[in-house]
């Protein structure tokens, strides 16, 4: 946020006086929020029954100033802008509230939204100067102070909160070992996840045994590009198998070599190419298993940057190396909108149309709230030259006209369409949870922030990203193929740019967070471990949800969701927690 003037307000990120051109009167803090007092008149009784107060929203009045400097022309541009920024007339729009910031007290926001405009008063006749008032409600009349964030230790923890109310905890927990259990007392309230007994923790098992885990993408040691170890990893469409993947240590990522500045691709081909590698760390075939793994996309904008087509999937293979199944996602031509897709199949199958071989569990091109398609941007593209015959014509002075034909080598070109397409999917990190329990295929795909200070966590909005879960029942034992290794596929594919030699940035593709788990034989009702060792907690009083690994997770126990007060609050953790990483969040808020 950009600093405030004292006489200027922030609303929705637009500041009043360079977004909205309007000066900001003296405004009036309301001293408190609408209230209705509810009571039961009982007959014969002296007085009444008081059943509570109803607190609802508060309502801040903003007066404003627009100056015209006398021209309708400058007046109309103002009113058309004020309106346009502040109303919006998009559905998906409907029902969000924004920050409100004063600069006369700029460490404070009021969450709420606009509810009116006033019509304009004109301070001088023909001058075109008008003040208006905007209406801004809070639901909930509360207002905040900036986020705290503090580390926690296992058992009690004295917290000093400012403010005037009441607010909600948030507590990220990232432990060292296998939990069974997990929570926290506050001011006379519980809340945990996972069994909360003795007896039952005694016998808690575990219903997944990792078998791989992410430390396999910091080198190429267990992974191969051989010929004959990669022949079985079929995949759909024309493509070919060529170039070099390399590891990134610090970010454990798998990724397209890059050497001289060059991405390794390999030579120009006609179709889809690129590296192609097999995991060769999985010695024990898997009949029930689990996958979760996150794939990476960012397709970069411009004149050819915006056409290039990049395709990166994770493969899941028999232990003969035949493909299974595969999750990706891949760039459409002339910079349309990327696509997901999720598919399993018999083994030997190229997940071509009406094979028979594979099923589709889900193919999407993110939330249609998220596209925003511009204007196709037709791009030429010299190809050549060519000798063309002109006949050049001449007058004498004598009036008399003489031609006579030559030739002349001029440009040939081509002209392609740049879509600049954009969705959700355009830059994307996509994780997917696919497990396969007997005939039971259940599964997720959730996309994950790439930056901003939710960088690295689960969205949350499936309007604006991609968040879809499913579950396939495999009736007729289509689908049983053990789960012996795993390969990844980084791909481009030929572009016009690439035939004449036209200089663009190709798609960033990556594959991270690899696990591979056994599915256990685990009775549904007993009690079972509720995180495995690295997998972030994150016990969430705002929004009343618990997540593991970024999905919600069960069972809960709870006398309620707590709340810190005003003040010095005691909080005391729960668990086998002495080394893990606690980080308490919350919002001081006032009333």
């Amino acid at each position: 946020m950009s600093v405030l003037n004292k006489n200027d307000f922030e609303y929705a990120g637009l500041n009043s006086r360079d977004d909205l051109q309007a000066v900001m009167g003296a405004v009036t803090l309301p001293s408190a929020p609408a209230m209705a007092e509810q009571v039961t008149d009982i007959p014969a009784m002296y007085g009444n029954q008081f059943n509570g107060m109803d607190y609802t929203s508060r309502t801040i009045s903003i007066p404003i100033t627009i100056i015209a400097r006398g021209s309708q022309d400058k007046y109309n541009q103002i009113m058309h802008n004020l309106s346009g920024l502040l109303l919006s007339d998009d559905p998906s729009d409907n029902g969000k509230e924004y920050p409100l910031v004063f600069g006369f007290e700029p460490k404070v926001t009021y969450w709420g939204h606009v509810t009116a405009i006033s019509d304009p008063q004109f301070i001088n006749q023909g001058a075109w100067d008008a003040t208006l008032t905007i209406t801004f409600v809070q639901s909930d009349p509360r207002a905040t102070l900036p986020q705290v964030e503090t580390p926690l230790k296992n058992g009690l923890n004295t917290i000093t909160v400012d403010g005037t109310a009441r607010t909600e905890p948030v507590i990220q927990v990232v432990p060292k070992r296998d939990l069974k259990h997990i929570g926290f007392t506050l001011n006379g309230g519980e809340y945990g996840l996972g069994p909360d007994s003795d007896e039952d923790q005694a016998v808690a098992v575990q219903p997944y045994t990792q078998v791989v885990n992410s430390d396999v993408l910091n080198t190429m040691a267990e992974w191969t590009n051989d010929a004959n170890a990669i022949a079985q990893m079929k995949t759909a469409g024309d493509y070919i198998y060529q170039g070099e993947a390399d590891s990134n240590r610090d970010t454990q990522v798998l990724m397209v070599k890059l050497a001289n500045g060059m991405k390794q691709y390999g030579p120009h081909k006609p179709d889809w190419y690129g590296p192609g590698v097999r995991f060769t760390g999985m010695t024990n075939s898997l009949t029930n298993y689990r996958v979760t793994t996150r794939i990476h996309h960012i397709k970069h904008s411009g004149t050819h940057n915006g056409r290039a087509m990049g395709r990166v999937e994770v493969l899941l293979l028999d232990p003969n190396g035949a493909t299974i199944g595969r999750f990706g996602l891949a760039d459409s031509a002339g910079g349309g909108t990327p696509t997901c897709y999720l598919q399993i199949t018999k083994p030997g199958g190229a997940f071509a149309g009406g094979d028979g071989k594979h099923k589709t569990l889900f193919v999407g091109k993110g939330p249609s709230g998220s596209s925003s398609n511009g204007k196709d941007q037709k791009i030429k593209i010299k190809t050549g030259t060519t000798t063309k015959t002109v006949v050049k014509r001449s007058r004498h002075k004598h009036g008399k006209v003489t031609t006579r034909t030559i030739k002349r080598k001029v440009d040939k070109y081509t002209t392609v369409v740049n879509k600049e397409e954009k969705s959700a999917l355009s830059t994307s990190w996509l994780e997917l949870d696919l497990i396969k329990n007997g005939k039971v295929f259940s599964w997720s795909i959730t996309q994950y922030y790439t930056s901003g200070s939710h960088n690295g966590q689960p969205c949350k909005d499936p309007k604006r990203f991609l968040i879809v879960h499913g579950t396939f029942v495999d009736r007729n034992s289509n689908y049983q193929s053990a789960l012996g290794g795993i390969g990844g596929v980084f791909f481009k594919h030929s572009i016009t740019e690439d035939d004449q030699k036209v200089g663009y940035e190709n798609p960033y593709l990556s594959i991270t967070h690899l696990d591979i788990y056994q599915v256990n034989d685990v009775a549904q009702d007993a009690p079972k471990y509720i995180a495995n060792a690295g997998q972030e907690i994150v016990l969430n009083c705002e929004t009343d949800s618990t997540t593991v690994g970024g999905k919600l997770a069960s069972p809960i126990w709870s006398t309620d969701y707590p709340k810190l007060s005003p003040g010095v609050n005691s909080l005391t953790m729960i668990g086998d927690l002495d080394d893990a990483q606690i980080t308490l969040k919350y919002l001081p808020r006032l009333l």
